[in-house]
């Protein structure tokens, strides 16, 4: 996928390039309809931003199931073998393969889910430009305290902006899937930018059938390099998954293992075990997805034992 076209592998040495656009999409799906039943196709493709959404979205509109693969499994298997030479064409015929082997999650996200997304990425961005105009103000400060001089200070109304643009990014978050956050932020720890950045990462929980594949998903499954009966080196998490989800939960974890009796229990167990501090709170952010799977899929509040 690309802003402009996209290649798709139709049969095994078939690829054919379309628009990006409705128009082009409405093409491709004209074209697998006279190759492909819809009960038994599913359709492949490369997360990319948001240049795979329209394909995503008007292609479950039409009932056709949609695989969306994670860029980080694609260039794995696109990456390998002697070949170097890497083209779009290529790309895709990497992809139609990996949908062939049951890789990638089918694409749910509702309307609602992929704008409060949008917004989610929108606050992500105004935040890490807060906290670089904060730097830049101290700076600016200690310039003032060097020099004995009043300088012109720009960036204290530019912070001020921020600042209310971020409070009305996450007013706006709460108009979206309303019941299920507020479910979530039954959840100690779990506050309104937590759950709505959950609800517009995970969608629909109902996709994971265990609460170790949300784990998966996120990325804080644990990974080992084992060859034969030796295991080399320290355990250590994927990282597959989306990584300001991975922040954003180990911040709650955080809040959740000082308010949460079972919580904060398990965090005081692994300290004793001698864990790093850290990893205590990886723990324990493991344990707090557990919560949550548990809260998010059986559809009633969290209540404390």
């Amino acid at each position: 996928m690309s802003k402009d076209t996209f290649h798709a592998a139709l049969e095994e040495g078939k690829v054919c390039k379309f628009k990006n656009t409705k128009e082009g999409i409405e093409e491709f799906m004209t074209t697998i309809e006279t190759i492909f039943p819809i009960q038994s196709t599913k359709i492949g493709v490369e997360a990319t931003g948001a240049y795979h959404l329209l394909f995503a979205v008007t292609l479950t509109e039409h009932s056709w199931p949609v695989a969306v693969i994670n860029p980080l499994e694609s260039h794995k298997i696109i990456s390998q073998g002697l070949r170097t030479v890497k083209t779009d064409k290529l790309d895709a015929e990497k992809i139609r393969q990996m949908v062939a082997m049951g890789k990638g999650y089918i694409f749910t996200d509702t309307a609602e889910v992929l704008a409060l997304k949008a917004l989610v990425v929108e606050r992500q961005a105004l935040v890490k430009m807060r906290k670089m105009t904060k730097q830049r103000i101290t700076v600016h400060q200690l310039k003032e305290q060097a020099t004995g001089l009043k300088l012109h200070d720009s960036l204290t109304s530019v912070l001020k902006v921020l600042s209310q643009e971020i409070k009305t990014m996450e007013s706006a978050m709460a108009g979206y899937e309303i019941e299920t956050q507020k479910l979530l932020r039954s959840i100690p720890g779990v506050g309104c930018a937590t759950a709505a950045v959950l609800v517009a990462f995970i969608g629909d929980v109902n996709r994971f059938s265990t609460p170790e594949k949300l784990v998966a998903y996120i990325g804080l499954d644990s990974r080992v390099f084992q060859s034969g009966t030796s295991i080399k080196g320290k355990g250590y998490i994927s990282k597959r998954g989306n990584s300001y989800l991975r922040q954003i939960l180990f911040n709650a974890a955080f809040i959740a293992r000082q308010y949460n009796p079972d919580l904060k229990a398990y965090h005081e167990k692994k300290m004793r075990e001698g864990k790093h501090y850290f990893t205590a709170l990886c723990a324990v952010e493991r344990k707090l997805i557990h919560l949550i799977y548990a809260v998010w899929k059986r559809g009633t509040p969290y209540e404390a034992r």
